[in-house]
């Protein structure tokens, strides 16, 4: 569900029951600038991570923080890949164990 506050914000909210998502892990993707972690998990739901560097331009984060959850999955993820080589329009592709192929847009 997405929530327009006015023309020029939108905010998207995710809802769930008591629990939240446990988030197992199946697999990973790293993005080609290597700040945005991407990865699926058996429920089918996909999390877009932000990761912050230190600094000095070491390769080891600071802090990984959960951006966006993707939904379009029902079943476990088996692939993420990515969807196109433009750094301006980030596109991710993801399947699943059910044969269902995804494409979203990453920002």
């Amino acid at each position: 569900m997405t929530v327009g506050l006015s023309s020029q914000l939108i905010v998207p909210i995710t809802l769930w029951g008591k629990e939240p998502p446990t988030h197992c892990i199946s697999s990973v993707f790293l993005t080609n600038d290597q700040k945005t972690i991407i990865t699926g998990c058996n429920d089918g739901h996909i999390c877009v991570w932000d990761m912050e560097r230190l600094p000095t331009g070491s390769w080891t984060p600071t802090t990984i923080v959960p951006k966006n959850m993707l939904y379009g999955h029902t079943a476990p993820i088996l692939c993420l890949a990515n969807g196109h080589f433009n750094p301006d329009n980030p596109l991710l592709v993801s399947s699943s164990e059910a044969g269902l192929v995804s494409y979203f847009a990453v920002t």
